[in-house]
């Protein structure tokens, strides 16, 4: 298994990335007519916090919640007019890692994957750059989330 992305999609993870440092970025990316999308989702954990800290104890600076865009993408994908290829978010002044929160976002309220079939990118930017990226994918053997190369053509 492994994940292939193209040049344009991982920059414009890599940029979304930085932008938003030192908080996490979120995002899918998508593929419609044969063609692969990155699609920024808003970061709404920061909001979430200030509502209601004992619930949402991190900020953005540690996790991450889509925001309502993220919805019309995932039923899009449900009636079959595009796939969802991949979800990613980022990791400030962390290395890019599936973490144990990843992985409790990613399974879902029944400890099965929610989307099993598309890829997880995390980016570790430091100090507002990329150091790193890595690519996970759900395996059912493993009854986890590994990690797998991460491809990106030209």
């Amino acid at each position: 298994m492994k994940l292939t992305v193209t040049e344009a999609v991982m920059q414009a993870v890599q940029t979304h990335a930085c932008e938003t440092f030192p908080r996490e970025c979120c995002g899918i990316v998508v593929e419609r007519d044969g063609r692969l999308d990155a699609l920024r989702v808003t970061n709404v954990q920061d909001e979430r916090h200030a509502q209601d800290p004992e619930q949402f104890p991190r900020t953005a600076e540690t996790a991450y919640t889509m925001g309502d865009e993220a919805a019309p993408i995932l039923l899009a994908a449900d009636r079959g007019t595009l796939r969802l290829h991949a979800f990613y978010h980022s990791h400030p002044q962390h290395d890019a890692y599936f973490s144990a929160e990843d992985r409790r976002q990613a399974r879902g309220p029944w400890d099965e994957p929610l989307y099993p079939d598309a890829g997880q990118i995390v980016v570790s930017v430091y100090d507002g750059a990329v150091r790193a990226v890595a690519a996970f994918h759900w395996d059912a053997a493993a009854a986890d989330f590994v990690e797998v190369p991460l491809v990106v053509e030209g």
